[in-house]
């Protein structure tokens, strides 16, 4: 975690979302002390055609920072998705400046895309285990075109770009800071965003596996709209209230906060199918639905946790943190420690982190989804 005297914010530019974190030292501590969330699409249907995606997210950005009265110019932000390949290597040690050149050569192994395509990023993670003359490097690429029109949104926005970092990095910067792991714990992080889920396996103190599955929030939401006929916003209100498949009896305030938004599309699946449908039968549309798209998900996870502890000597995952939006899915944390058979927990971006008064009810509305925008915030800190 980096300190400095210019202040800076957490921009976390998502898929339906844009998020501003700006954090203070507060005497022992670190205080939320300007915050705001605002929707890319503001009303319009996710799925339109002809939206411009890249001017939605600069007038999002510039709606967030004005609500929060933000007058920072610099900036910390992130960028995620096949553009940018995560590799874990091992090589010989060697002094630093003859590393860096070692890795470019070792690079064109490991990265699919010409090399004069991508930037390049590394960190020495420390000695290998049970090998004498290695070291772990963690290899980062990211094309050019994606970074340049990152950059472009961040000047267009109004800020001066600080530094760029990778989501899932990010979200595992928050949980470091505000979860406190012990050295022997061995976590997987996996971040739900709109379009992407990150997934960063902690062990001793580092990332050591990071993977993008193109599975995530929207995927579920667009299969809800499409099978039941209705629009994104209803459908991804669904999602939420209605939640992961789980057996467990739900309170019947619960109950009927998720049936009265299955209740409000039953004309409309009436009109499509010719019969008429009670409540269970859309409750049956909805849940089958989820669960499909959620056990394609948790396929892939659990593919990723295998395949680290394929190569870990004996090292297996812990437990998992969950964050992100589709996290506030009810049931979602039961449903993988049932489906995956590990403790699952949401994650805590505020446990250590105090959040100015005015603010605590619009933040803790969207405490899941801030995991990524506070480690931004986290890499440079005001004074």
């Amino acid at each position: 975690m980096f300190f400095g005297k210019k202040a800076t914010i957490g921009l976390d530019i998502g898929s339906s979302a844009v998020k501003v974190v700006q954090l203070k030292r507060a005497g022992k501590g670190i205080e939320l002390e300007k915050f705001a969330m605002e929707p890319i699409y503001a009303g319009r249907d996710k799925k339109a055609a002809g939206l411009n995606m890249k001017q939605l997210k600069i007038d999002a950005a510039k709606r967030a920072i004005e609500r929060a009265g933000i007058s920072a110019k610099f900036s910390v932000s992130s960028v995620s998705g096949e553009s940018i390949i995560v590799r874990y290597i091992q090589l010989p040690e060697m002094p630093e400046n003859e590393l860096k050149h070692a890795l470019r050569w070792e690079a064109e192994e490991y990265i699919p895309f010409r090399i004069d395509e991508v930037n390049l990023d590394s960190v020495i993670l420390g000695k290998t285990e049970n090998e004498t003359g290695k070291v772990d490097v963690l290899l980062v690429s990211a094309k050019k075109d994606l970074i340049e029109e990152h950059l472009d949104i961040i000047r267009q926005i109004g800020l001066t770009p600080s530094i760029v970092d990778v989501d899932s990095f990010a979200f595992l910067n928050c949980f470091e800071i505000n979860h406190s792991p012990g050295s022997s714990e061995v976590v997987a992080l996996v971040n739900i965003g709109a379009e992407v889920t990150n997934i960063n396996i902690y062990m001793s103190g580092n990332s050591r596996f990071s993977r993008d599955i193109s599975i995530a929030g929207d995927a579920i939401t667009n299969a809800i709209s499409s099978k039941m006929n209705i629009d994104f916003v209803k459908a991804e209100a669904i999602k939420i209230s209605e939640g992961a498949p789980w057996e467990q009896p739900a309170a019947s305030s619960e109950r009927e906060s998720s049936g009265g938004l299955i209740a409000s599309i039953r004309g409309t699946v009436e009109k499509i199918t010719g019969e008429e449908l009670g409540y269970d039968a859309q409750d049956a549309i909805a849940q089958k639905v989820i669960r499909n798209n959620l056990q394609n998900l948790l396929s892939e996870i659990s593919r990723s946790i295998q395949f680290f502890e394929n190569q870990a000597s004996g090292r297996t995952v812990q437990k998992i943190i969950l964050g992100g939006g589709s996290s506030r899915m009810k049931n979602i944390a039961p449903f993988f420690s049932k489906e995956l058979g590990l403790p699952v927990e949401i994650i805590d971006p505020l446990r250590r982190i105090t959040v100015r008064e005015s603010l605590l009810s619009e933040v803790t509305a969207a405490q899941e989804t801030l995991a990524v925008g506070i480690g931004l915030a986290l890499r440079k800190v005001v004074d």
